[in-house]
Protein backbone atom coordinates (compact mmCIF):
# COMPACT_ATOMS: atom_id res chain seq x y z
CA UNK A 1 0.00 0.00 0.00
CA UNK A 2 1.25 3.52 -0.37
CA UNK A 3 2.23 5.66 2.02
CA UNK A 4 -0.67 8.43 2.83
CA UNK A 5 -3.36 5.84 1.10
CA UNK A 6 -6.48 6.68 3.02
CA UNK A 7 -8.37 3.77 4.12
CA UNK A 8 -11.82 3.86 5.35
CA UNK A 9 -12.71 0.61 7.35
CA UNK A 10 -15.55 -0.39 8.26
CA UNK A 11 -15.26 0.82 12.26
CA UNK A 12 -14.12 4.16 11.52
CA UNK A 13 -17.05 4.37 8.74
CA UNK A 14 -19.50 3.19 11.97
CA UNK A 15 -17.87 6.73 13.91
CA UNK A 16 -17.94 9.12 10.90
CA UNK A 17 -21.70 8.13 10.12
CA UNK A 18 -22.38 9.04 13.54
CA UNK A 19 -20.39 12.92 13.52
CA UNK A 20 -22.49 13.63 10.13
CA UNK A 21 -26.03 12.56 11.61
CA UNK A 22 -24.97 14.91 14.99
CA UNK A 23 -23.51 17.34 12.18
CA UNK A 24 -27.28 17.95 10.41
CA UNK A 25 -28.90 18.24 14.22
CA UNK A 26 -28.31 21.01 16.69
CA UNK A 27 -25.40 19.61 18.58
CA UNK A 28 -22.23 21.93 18.62
CA UNK A 29 -19.46 20.38 20.16
CA UNK A 30 -18.02 16.81 20.20
CA UNK A 31 -14.85 15.79 21.46
CA UNK A 32 -13.20 13.02 19.46
CA UNK A 33 -10.49 11.12 21.86
CA UNK A 34 -8.14 8.12 20.75
CA UNK A 35 -4.89 6.65 21.18
CA UNK A 36 -1.69 7.35 18.57
CA UNK A 37 -2.40 6.13 15.05
CA UNK A 38 -6.17 5.16 15.90
CA UNK A 39 -6.56 7.03 12.27
CA UNK A 40 -7.96 10.56 13.99
CA UNK A 41 -6.64 12.69 11.17
CA UNK A 42 -7.94 10.28 8.69
CA UNK A 43 -11.51 10.84 10.45
CA UNK A 44 -11.26 14.35 10.62
CA UNK A 45 -10.16 14.31 6.77
CA UNK A 46 -13.62 11.81 5.73
CA UNK A 47 -15.55 14.67 7.93
CA UNK A 48 -15.11 17.49 6.18
CA UNK A 49 -15.49 16.03 2.38
CA UNK A 50 -18.92 14.31 3.57
CA UNK A 51 -20.31 16.81 5.70
CA UNK A 52 -22.87 19.21 3.37
CA UNK A 53 -22.29 22.36 6.19
CA UNK A 54 -20.94 25.23 5.17
CA UNK A 55 -17.07 26.02 4.84
CA UNK A 56 -15.68 23.12 6.49
CA UNK A 57 -11.85 23.70 8.09
CA UNK A 58 -9.85 21.27 9.36
CA UNK A 59 -7.28 22.87 11.55
CA UNK A 60 -4.45 21.35 12.82
CA UNK A 61 -3.93 22.50 16.65
CA UNK A 62 -0.09 22.14 15.98
CA UNK A 63 0.72 24.47 14.02
CA UNK A 64 -1.28 27.40 15.71
CA UNK A 65 1.20 29.36 17.40
CA UNK A 66 -0.99 31.83 18.83
CA UNK A 67 -4.39 33.44 19.34
CA UNK A 68 -3.61 35.77 16.18
CA UNK A 69 -2.74 32.72 14.32
CA UNK A 70 -5.82 30.68 15.07
CA UNK A 71 -7.82 33.41 14.63
CA UNK A 72 -6.64 33.96 11.10
CA UNK A 73 -6.26 30.31 10.23
CA UNK A 74 -10.14 30.34 11.08
CA UNK A 75 -11.76 33.51 9.82
CA UNK A 76 -10.27 33.39 6.43
CA UNK A 77 -11.36 29.70 5.63
CA UNK A 78 -15.18 30.23 7.32
CA UNK A 79 -15.18 34.08 5.82
CA UNK A 80 -13.56 34.75 1.94
CA UNK A 81 -12.04 37.70 1.21
CA UNK A 82 -14.03 38.79 4.97
CA UNK A 83 -12.22 42.14 6.17
CA UNK A 84 -11.00 41.46 10.17
CA UNK A 85 -8.86 42.61 12.78
CA UNK A 86 -6.99 38.87 14.14
CA UNK A 87 -6.56 41.19 17.49
CA UNK A 88 -10.43 41.33 17.83
CA UNK A 89 -12.19 38.53 19.98
CA UNK A 90 -13.00 35.91 17.82
CA UNK A 91 -17.38 35.75 18.95
CA UNK A 92 -16.62 40.25 18.06
CA UNK A 93 -15.63 39.28 14.45
CA UNK A 94 -17.86 36.34 13.80
CA UNK A 95 -20.89 38.04 15.19
CA UNK A 96 -19.92 41.22 12.42
CA UNK A 97 -19.24 39.09 9.44
CA UNK A 98 -22.19 36.09 10.04
CA UNK A 99 -24.95 38.32 8.80
CA UNK A 100 -23.42 38.50 5.37
CA UNK A 101 -22.63 34.82 5.23
CA UNK A 102 -25.45 33.27 7.51
CA UNK A 103 -24.92 29.46 7.63
CA UNK A 104 -24.38 26.38 9.75
CA UNK A 105 -20.32 25.95 9.45
CA UNK A 106 -18.52 23.20 10.61
CA UNK A 107 -14.68 23.25 12.61
CA UNK A 108 -12.98 20.09 13.08
CA UNK A 109 -9.10 20.29 14.96
CA UNK A 110 -6.80 17.91 15.08
CA UNK A 111 -4.51 16.87 17.36
CA UNK A 112 -6.59 19.25 19.89
CA UNK A 113 -4.52 18.65 23.03
CA UNK A 114 -2.24 21.39 21.46
CA UNK A 115 -5.17 23.84 21.95
CA UNK A 116 -4.38 26.40 25.12
CA UNK A 117 -7.50 26.78 27.43
CA UNK A 118 -7.90 30.48 26.05
CA UNK A 119 -8.59 29.49 22.64
CA UNK A 120 -10.63 26.52 23.84
CA UNK A 121 -12.49 29.29 25.82
CA UNK A 122 -13.28 31.51 23.41
CA UNK A 123 -14.36 28.93 21.02
CA UNK A 124 -16.98 28.53 23.82
CA UNK A 125 -18.13 31.64 23.87
CA UNK A 126 -18.27 32.65 20.30
CA UNK A 127 -20.64 29.59 19.75
CA UNK A 128 -22.78 30.50 22.88
CA UNK A 129 -22.86 34.32 21.37
CA UNK A 130 -24.65 32.76 17.91
CA UNK A 131 -28.14 32.38 17.81
CA UNK A 132 -29.01 28.50 17.62
CA UNK A 133 -29.33 27.59 13.91
CA UNK A 134 -26.09 29.56 12.98
CA UNK A 135 -23.68 27.89 15.82
CA UNK A 136 -21.20 25.79 14.08
CA UNK A 137 -20.93 22.28 14.77
CA UNK A 138 -17.39 21.69 16.55
CA UNK A 139 -15.30 18.40 16.20
CA UNK A 140 -12.26 18.38 18.76
CA UNK A 141 -9.90 15.16 18.15
CA UNK A 142 -7.03 14.64 20.66
CA UNK A 143 -5.94 11.77 22.86
CA UNK A 144 -7.63 10.37 25.86
CA UNK A 145 -5.96 11.60 29.02
CA UNK A 146 -6.48 15.59 27.08
CA UNK A 147 -10.49 14.38 26.83
CA UNK A 148 -11.43 14.56 30.25
CA UNK A 149 -9.55 17.74 31.34
CA UNK A 150 -11.04 19.50 28.55
CA UNK A 151 -14.69 18.04 29.33
CA UNK A 152 -14.67 20.15 32.55
CA UNK A 153 -13.05 23.28 31.10
CA UNK A 154 -16.30 23.72 28.74
CA UNK A 155 -18.82 22.52 31.02
CA UNK A 156 -18.10 25.64 33.27
CA UNK A 157 -18.42 27.30 30.11
CA UNK A 158 -22.15 26.20 30.10
CA UNK A 159 -21.11 24.33 26.85
CA UNK A 160 -22.56 21.17 25.91
CA UNK A 161 -20.26 17.89 25.25
CA UNK A 162 -20.78 15.30 23.90
CA UNK A 163 -17.43 12.45 24.42
CA UNK A 164 -17.09 9.87 21.38
CA UNK A 165 -14.20 7.31 22.14
CA UNK A 166 -12.40 5.85 18.48
CA UNK A 167 -13.03 2.28 18.42
CA UNK A 168 -10.88 -0.68 17.82
CA UNK A 169 -10.39 -2.16 14.79
CA UNK A 170 -12.95 -5.51 13.82
CA UNK A 171 -11.43 -9.13 13.06
CA UNK A 172 -12.55 -7.77 9.67
CA UNK A 173 -10.77 -4.80 9.34
CA UNK A 174 -7.58 -6.24 10.28
CA UNK A 175 -7.70 -9.02 7.72
CA UNK A 176 -8.54 -6.22 5.29
CA UNK A 177 -5.99 -3.57 6.71
CA UNK A 178 -3.22 -6.75 6.74
CA UNK A 179 -3.90 -7.07 2.99
CA UNK A 180 -3.61 -3.66 1.14
CA UNK A 181 -0.35 -3.34 3.54
CA UNK A 182 1.15 -6.91 1.85
CA UNK A 183 1.45 -8.19 5.24
CA UNK A 184 0.43 -11.73 5.98
CA UNK A 185 -2.52 -11.75 8.58
CA UNK A 186 -0.75 -14.11 11.25
CA UNK A 187 -2.83 -15.16 14.08
CA UNK A 188 0.27 -13.33 17.02
CA UNK A 189 -0.05 -10.28 14.31
CA UNK A 190 -4.15 -10.23 14.73
CA UNK A 191 -4.07 -10.59 18.17
CA UNK A 192 -1.62 -7.60 19.00
CA UNK A 193 -3.78 -5.12 16.41
CA UNK A 194 -5.97 -2.73 17.54
CA UNK A 195 -6.01 0.52 15.95
CA UNK A 196 -4.10 1.05 12.33
CA UNK A 197 -0.81 2.55 13.68
CA UNK A 198 -0.08 -0.38 15.54
CA UNK A 199 0.54 -2.10 11.51
CA UNK A 200 2.11 0.58 9.69
CA UNK A 201 2.11 4.63 9.89
CA UNK A 202 1.64 5.51 6.21
CA UNK A 203 -2.29 5.14 6.97
CA UNK A 204 -2.57 8.16 9.14
CA UNK A 205 -0.48 10.96 7.29
CA UNK A 206 0.19 13.19 10.68
CA UNK A 207 2.05 10.03 11.77
CA UNK A 208 4.15 9.45 8.19
CA UNK A 209 7.90 10.46 9.53
CA UNK A 210 8.37 13.31 6.51
CA UNK A 211 10.78 12.37 3.82
CA UNK A 212 13.63 14.65 4.63
CA UNK A 213 13.45 13.12 8.20
CA UNK A 214 13.90 9.20 6.57
CA UNK A 215 17.03 10.99 4.32
CA UNK A 216 18.73 12.06 7.24
CA UNK A 217 18.68 9.09 9.26
CA UNK A 218 20.55 7.13 6.43
CA UNK A 219 24.24 6.28 7.33
CA UNK A 220 26.15 7.64 4.27
CA UNK A 221 24.12 10.37 4.79
CA UNK A 222 25.31 11.03 8.68
CA UNK A 223 29.12 10.42 7.41
CA UNK A 224 28.99 12.59 4.96
CA UNK A 225 27.15 15.22 6.83
CA UNK A 226 29.75 14.69 9.98
CA UNK A 227 32.74 14.73 7.76
CA UNK A 228 31.37 18.52 5.90
CA UNK A 229 30.98 19.68 9.30
CA UNK A 230 34.15 19.12 10.72
CA UNK A 231 36.30 20.86 7.74
CA UNK A 232 33.94 23.62 7.90
CA UNK A 233 35.40 23.88 11.53
CA UNK A 234 38.50 23.95 10.26
CA UNK A 235 38.25 26.26 7.83
CA UNK A 236 36.88 28.53 10.99
CA UNK A 237 39.78 27.79 13.17
CA UNK A 238 42.16 27.95 10.49
CA UNK A 239 40.84 32.15 9.55
CA UNK A 240 40.51 32.47 12.94
CA UNK A 241 44.06 31.94 13.76
CA UNK A 242 45.22 33.78 11.07
CA UNK A 243 43.63 37.13 12.17
CA UNK A 244 46.24 36.69 15.48
CA UNK A 245 49.09 36.79 13.52
CA UNK A 246 50.97 40.33 13.68
CA UNK A 247 51.57 42.57 10.34
CA UNK A 248 55.09 42.92 8.99
CA UNK A 249 56.61 46.02 9.60
CA UNK A 250 56.60 48.67 7.13
CA UNK A 251 59.26 51.48 6.57
CA UNK A 252 58.80 54.92 5.52
CA UNK A 253 61.46 55.77 3.23
CA UNK A 254 60.48 59.23 2.68
CA UNK A 255 61.20 60.17 6.63
CA UNK A 256 64.44 61.79 6.89
CA UNK A 257 64.40 61.78 10.41
CA UNK A 258 62.18 60.07 13.28
CA UNK A 259 59.34 62.57 14.25
CA UNK A 260 60.36 63.45 18.43
CA UNK A 261 58.96 60.93 21.25
CA UNK A 262 58.01 63.50 23.26
CA UNK A 263 54.98 66.21 22.39
CA UNK A 264 56.57 69.85 21.05
CA UNK A 265 56.16 72.49 23.19
CA UNK A 266 52.78 74.93 22.77
CA UNK A 267 53.28 77.88 20.39
CA UNK A 268 52.28 81.04 22.07
CA UNK A 269 51.85 83.67 19.71
CA UNK A 270 52.30 87.28 20.35
CA UNK A 271 49.39 89.86 20.61
CA UNK A 272 50.03 91.00 17.27
CA UNK A 273 51.05 88.24 14.07
CA UNK A 274 55.02 88.80 13.89
CA UNK A 275 56.65 88.27 9.95
CA UNK A 276 58.34 84.87 9.43
CA UNK A 277 61.50 84.45 8.77
CA UNK A 278 63.60 83.34 6.57
CA UNK A 279 65.03 80.56 8.25
CA UNK A 280 61.85 79.45 9.89
CA UNK A 281 60.36 78.57 6.36
CA UNK A 282 62.88 76.50 5.41
CA UNK A 283 63.03 74.27 8.50
CA UNK A 284 62.38 70.88 8.21
CA UNK A 285 59.65 69.02 10.63
CA UNK A 286 58.32 72.98 12.21
CA UNK A 287 55.37 72.62 13.94
CA UNK A 288 52.01 75.06 12.11
CA UNK A 289 49.47 75.99 13.76
CA UNK A 290 46.00 77.69 12.55
CA UNK A 291 45.73 80.94 13.75
CA UNK A 292 43.37 80.88 16.97
CA UNK A 293 39.90 82.21 16.38
CA UNK A 294 38.62 84.77 18.68
CA UNK A 295 35.14 84.32 19.83
CA UNK A 296 32.80 87.21 18.93
CA UNK A 297 31.78 89.81 21.44
CA UNK A 298 28.10 89.52 23.41
CA UNK A 299 27.42 93.10 22.77
CA UNK A 300 29.25 95.22 20.21
CA UNK A 301 31.92 97.61 21.96
CA UNK A 302 31.66 101.39 21.10
CA UNK A 303 34.12 103.64 21.85
CA UNK A 304 33.87 107.50 22.00
CA UNK A 305 36.36 109.82 20.36
CA UNK A 306 36.66 113.36 20.30
CA UNK A 307 37.69 114.45 16.70
CA UNK A 308 38.65 117.46 15.59
CA UNK A 309 35.91 119.44 13.50
CA UNK A 310 35.93 122.49 11.37
CA UNK A 311 32.63 124.35 12.46
CA UNK A 312 32.16 122.37 15.71
CA UNK A 313 34.97 120.68 17.47
CA UNK A 314 33.13 120.40 20.90
CA UNK A 315 30.57 117.54 19.69
CA UNK A 316 31.65 113.72 20.46
CA UNK A 317 31.05 111.84 16.87
CA UNK A 318 30.57 107.92 18.10
CA UNK A 319 32.64 105.84 15.48
CA UNK A 320 32.16 101.65 15.24
CA UNK A 321 34.26 99.30 13.63
CA UNK A 322 32.37 97.57 10.16
CA UNK A 323 33.26 94.41 12.08
CA UNK A 324 30.45 95.71 15.10
CA UNK A 325 28.38 96.78 12.33
CA UNK A 326 27.99 93.12 10.74
CA UNK A 327 27.23 91.63 14.02
CA UNK A 328 24.68 93.76 14.52
CA UNK A 329 22.97 93.76 11.45
CA UNK A 330 23.20 89.41 11.75
CA UNK A 331 21.26 89.35 15.20
CA UNK A 332 18.66 91.65 13.75
CA UNK A 333 18.20 89.46 10.99
CA UNK A 334 17.86 86.77 13.65
CA UNK A 335 15.49 88.30 15.50
CA UNK A 336 13.26 88.91 12.48
CA UNK A 337 13.38 85.18 11.69
CA UNK A 338 12.22 84.31 15.43
CA UNK A 339 9.58 86.84 15.50
CA UNK A 340 8.27 85.19 12.38
CA UNK A 341 7.73 81.63 13.52
CA UNK A 342 5.81 82.61 16.85
CA UNK A 343 3.52 84.57 14.65
CA UNK A 344 2.84 81.60 12.73
CA UNK A 345 -1.04 79.41 14.12
CA UNK A 346 -0.19 76.67 16.05
CA UNK A 347 -1.43 73.44 15.03
CA UNK A 348 -5.39 73.10 16.87
CA UNK A 349 -5.51 69.77 15.99
CA UNK A 350 -6.00 67.43 19.14
CA UNK A 351 -3.25 66.06 20.87
CA UNK A 352 -3.02 62.19 20.94
CA UNK A 353 -2.66 62.08 24.30
CA UNK A 354 -5.70 64.12 24.92
CA UNK A 355 -7.66 61.37 22.62
CA UNK A 356 -6.24 58.87 25.24
CA UNK A 357 -7.15 60.50 28.28
CA UNK A 358 -10.65 61.39 26.96
CA UNK A 359 -11.06 57.41 26.32
CA UNK A 360 -9.59 56.21 29.62
CA UNK A 361 -12.73 58.54 30.88
CA UNK A 362 -15.13 56.21 29.40
CA UNK A 363 -16.97 53.37 30.85
CA UNK A 364 -15.14 49.76 30.03
CA UNK A 365 -19.21 48.20 29.48
CA UNK A 366 -19.96 50.77 27.35
CA UNK A 367 -19.90 50.36 23.49
CA UNK A 368 -19.27 52.99 20.97
CA UNK A 369 -19.16 52.21 16.80
CA UNK A 370 -15.92 51.77 14.80
CA UNK A 371 -16.64 53.69 11.79
CA UNK A 372 -13.42 53.46 9.52
CA UNK A 373 -9.46 52.68 10.01
CA UNK A 374 -7.05 54.51 7.65
CA UNK A 375 -3.40 55.15 7.85
CA UNK A 376 -4.19 58.80 6.59
CA UNK A 377 -5.25 60.19 9.96
CA UNK A 378 -6.13 63.56 7.66
CA UNK A 379 -8.50 61.63 6.21
CA UNK A 380 -10.40 60.58 9.06
CA UNK A 381 -10.48 63.74 10.99
CA UNK A 382 -12.11 65.07 7.14
CA UNK A 383 -14.86 63.33 8.01
CA UNK A 384 -15.39 64.37 11.47
CA UNK A 385 -15.44 67.54 10.42
CA UNK A 386 -17.81 66.56 7.12
CA UNK A 387 -19.85 64.73 8.82
CA UNK A 388 -20.23 66.99 12.10
CA UNK A 389 -19.72 63.80 14.01
CA UNK A 390 -20.06 63.96 18.16
CA UNK A 391 -18.53 62.80 20.21
CA UNK A 392 -16.07 61.40 18.04
CA UNK A 393 -12.38 60.14 18.60
CA UNK A 394 -9.24 59.58 16.40
CA UNK A 395 -6.74 56.91 18.61
CA UNK A 396 -3.86 55.94 16.95
CA UNK A 397 -2.46 51.89 17.48
CA UNK A 398 -0.54 49.48 15.82
CA UNK A 399 -1.09 46.41 13.57
CA UNK A 400 1.80 44.07 12.73
CA UNK A 401 4.10 46.97 13.26
CA UNK A 402 2.47 49.46 11.27
CA UNK A 403 0.64 52.52 12.89
CA UNK A 404 -2.89 52.90 11.78
CA UNK A 405 -5.77 54.89 13.19
CA UNK A 406 -9.52 54.34 13.82
CA UNK A 407 -11.97 56.62 14.42
CA UNK A 408 -14.88 55.84 16.31
CA UNK A 409 -18.12 57.84 17.17
CA UNK A 410 -20.54 58.05 20.28
CA UNK A 411 -20.83 56.42 23.78
CA UNK A 412 -23.74 53.94 24.09
CA UNK A 413 -24.89 51.64 27.22
CA UNK A 414 -25.45 48.20 25.29
CA UNK A 415 -24.12 46.51 21.74
CA UNK A 416 -27.49 46.90 20.99
CA UNK A 417 -28.19 50.77 21.13
CA UNK A 418 -25.11 51.00 19.36
CA UNK A 419 -26.37 48.74 16.34
CA UNK A 420 -29.39 51.12 16.31
CA UNK A 421 -27.58 54.51 15.95
CA UNK A 422 -26.26 52.60 12.87
CA UNK A 423 -29.08 53.37 10.94
CA UNK A 424 -29.18 57.45 11.81
CA UNK A 425 -25.30 57.85 9.92
CA UNK A 426 -24.81 59.05 6.48
CA UNK A 427 -24.82 56.91 3.63
CA UNK A 428 -21.27 57.01 3.29
CA UNK A 429 -20.53 55.78 6.84
CA UNK A 430 -23.17 52.91 6.54
CA UNK A 431 -21.52 52.30 3.47
CA UNK A 432 -17.93 51.16 5.67
CA UNK A 433 -19.74 48.76 8.04
CA UNK A 434 -19.37 50.21 11.75
CA UNK A 435 -20.28 47.67 14.05
CA UNK A 436 -20.31 48.03 18.11
CA UNK A 437 -17.08 48.00 19.95
CA UNK A 438 -16.56 48.17 23.62
CA UNK A 439 -14.53 51.01 25.01
CA UNK A 440 -13.06 48.43 27.17
CA UNK A 441 -11.43 47.25 24.13
CA UNK A 442 -10.64 50.50 22.39
CA UNK A 443 -8.67 51.43 25.85
CA UNK A 444 -6.71 48.58 25.06
CA UNK A 445 -5.91 49.18 22.08
CA UNK A 446 -5.23 53.27 22.55
CA UNK A 447 -2.74 52.47 24.90
CA UNK A 448 0.98 53.04 23.91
Amino acid sequence: MAAGTIVTLSSQQQLLERLLHLARLDHELALVSGPKGAGKSTLAGLLAQQSDLLTPVVLDARLITSQTVFREALLEQWFPGAVFDADDLLVDSVTRLQPAAAGKRLLVVDNAQWLTDPQLQELASMSLALLPEQRPFMVLLGLPSWASGVRSLLQTQQMPVLELEVPELSEEDKVQLCTLCDIAPADDLLAGLRYPGDLTSGTEVSMKTPEYRQWLEQKPVKILLTGLILIGLGIVIALLVGKDTPPAQVSQPFQAEPLPAEPAPALTLPAEPAQPSAGSETKAGSLVSDWPVEPLPESPTVSPQVVASPDDSSKERVVIDDEVVSQLMQRKTVTAVKEQVASKPQNTQPKTTDTRMALSKKEAGHYTLQLMASRDQGALNQLVSRHRLSPAWVYSRTLNGQPWYVLVHGDFASAEQARAAIGSLPAELRAAKPWPKPFGQVQKEATP
